[in-house]
């Protein structure tokens, strides 16, 4: 016997049933597949959007209409910072003067220090509104109920700190920027442009601050790195206009209401500005590695080392 020739070949029932009976030696099978195969998609979530700008904005459009009234707290706490400190620093440098007579004449040292708690404070409408919606948005994802305001502020109350001093030198940077480069030094001619390029500089720290934010409350040992290597797997669009609004948005209510409404429409904004971030910060999670707003909440409330 040629052992070369008496082979013996193991097949199983579909590669027998899709062989072809015409053929005179028996050897062939047709192993075409009459249905391409196609991967499941992932699950819905209520939290985290799948990839492109359309997953995105539902996400975001669920996100609003899930938190909003539960959001009236935070957009209350918001309000009064934004009132008293944001756009005050004019104020503040008018005012420092005159606390010279109270100083016994140490006025000027203690304008610096005015200015930057001034930018300090003036951070904290996008520290609250980030913080407010991600102690209560990521709970009601994860288990579909509304989370208390005990609960909420439990689950972001540790990571605040590092959250206000990340804020803190945001706004020292977007805030002084106006004190070191102005029209004055210009002249007339420069006043848009240097209003455009402050609005850049002040939307693209938002957008980067708001993932930022994200990573801060959410995640333990990550930082500005982190957030980095997630805006580079995501798109940002939705966030980037978001940011233009906190940044544009105020400036134009005052203009056309007045203080009050300028309040208002800072609020607005920094509540979607936040919800805008929450929802990006989730999509890029996902590009990343498979999360859901189940595993995110357990990293909100895994306990700090």
């Amino acid at each position: 016997m040629d052992h070369g020739e008496a082979r013996i070949f193991m097949v199983e029932a579909p590669v027998v049933a899709a062989a072809d009976p015409f053929d005179a030696e028996g050897r062939t099978a047709d192993l075409t597949l009459s249905r391409a195969y196609v991967p499941a998609a992932p699950p819905s979530d209520p939290l985290v959007p799948g990839p492109g700008p359309g997953s995105w904005s539902q996400r975001y459009g669920a996100v609003l209409g899930r938190n909003v009234l539960a959001l009236l707290p935070v957009a209350v706490l918001t309000a009064l910072p934004l009132h008293f400190f944001v756009g005050r620093l004019d104020e503040a440098v008018v005012a420092a003067p005159y606390l010279s007579d109270l100083a016994g004449g140490l006025g000027l040292l203690l304008l610096p220090f005015m200015w930057l708690a001034y930018l300090a404070v003036s951070a904290l409408p996008q520290v609250i509104a980030l913080a407010g919606l991600t102690g209560i948005a990521v709970p009601r994802a994860a288990d579909g109920s509304r989370p208390r305001l005990r609960r909420a502020w439990s689950l972001v109350a540790l990571r605040l700190r590092a959250l206000w001093l990340w804020f803190a030198a945001f706004s020292v940077l977007t805030g002084s920027l106006p004190l070191l480069v102005s029209e004055d030094q210009l002249g007339l001619t420069a006043a848009v442009p240097l209003a455009l390029v402050l609005g850049v500089v002040s939307t693209g720290v938002l957008t980067f601050g708001g993932v930022l934010g994200c990573v801060v409350l959410i995640e333990r040992g990550h930082g500005r790195r982190r957030a980095v290597h997630l805006l580079t797997r995501v798109r940002p669009f939705g966030l980037i206009a978001a940011a233009a609004a906190v940044t544009a948005a105020p400036g134009v209510a005052e203009a056309v209401g007045g203080g009050l409404a300028a309040t208002a429409a800072g609020v607005v904004a920094v509540q979607l500005w936040a919800i805008a971030a929450l929802v990006t910060y989730a999509q890029a999670r996902r590009a990343d590695e498979p999360v859901t707003s189940r595993s995110l909440m357990n990293e909100l409330a895994a306990p700090e080392d």
